[in-house]
């Protein structure tokens, strides 16, 4: 009698957990206007109500050149030869701070362009960094070990350089998981101290 219990109170628990237990993806591929620059250095994308910030070592550019050569750029000319991509000693940084009130499960990245022989990094701005070569390139390559880091050190900035050759943004994919509410945590909480009280009751006699 006392296991009929114990599983009417787990049932009750569960219960009092947020309906969908499913996760959720976000998907940035940072499309804008194709070839043009976006005449500002600092832009924000919004995915069903996330917001990431992306900012230039000049003014962003959307690259659309097909394949691997499509994806967020720089428009570096006269400095560089007006490929429009992230050149050696250029950056884009994005802010994914408004990622940290979710619970990530999976992040990753693709870059494009990487030709054989060529490089790109993404760190944070603590040193830690994930290089991409050719092997990655226009392929989501996860970098959720890199932002753990981030995390540790309450920074959202993640850093995207050449290493060699010239790089493009493409995505930023995320899976998050449900975080449940106060109000689930109480209710399950209490569940479990009930739970807890009848077996000791139980085992008591």
């Amino acid at each position: 009698m006392k296991f009929l219990a114990i599983a009417v109170l787990v049932l009750i628990v569960a219960g009092a957990l947020p309906a969908s237990a499913n996760s959720n993806t976000y998907t940035w591929d940072f499309a804008t206007a194709p070839n043009q620059s976006l005449g500002t250095s600092t832009y924000g994308y919004t995915t069903n109500g996330v917001t990431i910030t992306a900012t230039g070592s000049t003014n962003l550019f959307y690259k659309v050149g097909g394949g691997d050569e499509t994806g967020l750029g720089l428009d570096n000319c006269p400095q560089h030869s007006c490929d429009h991509e992230i050149e050696p000693g250029e950056s884009i940084d994005f802010n994914l701070s408004g990622l940290f009130s979710k619970k990530v499960t999976s992040i990753g990245l693709m870059l494009g362009s990487i030709q054989p022989g060529e490089t790109g990094s993404v760190c944070d701005a603590f040193g830690k960094c994930i290089t991409f070569t050719s092997s990655n390139d226009f392929k989501s390559t996860s970098i959720l070990s890199l932002y753990t880091d981030m995390q540790v050190h309450h920074s959202g900035t993640l850093i995207v350089t050449a290493g060699t050759g010239d790089v493009l943004v493409d995505q930023l994919q995320v899976t998050t998981s449900p975080v449940p509410e106060p109000g689930s945590l109480l209710l399950m909480g209490s569940g479990l101290l009930g739970m807890a009280g009848m077996i000791r009751r139980k085992l008591g006699r």
